[in-house]
């Protein structure tokens, strides 16, 4: 297996700006805890803050 594979599966992180695969809502990007995270404002809830 070669390194790396896994990162073909993902539907989200690292397409901020993009549409979402699943419904064409722009995906959002947000830092927290200084790391990034992506999420689709319409498929996902936005993580919480603690």
């Amino acid at each position: 297996m070669e390194s790396g594979y896994f990162d073909r599966a993902l539907l989200v992180y690292g397409r901020g700006g993009q549409e979402c695969v699943r419904c064409g809502t722009e995906i959002e990007k947000m830092t927290i805890g200084g790391r990034g995270s992506h999420f689709c404002p319409n498929c996902q809830r936005p993580p919480r803050y603690r």
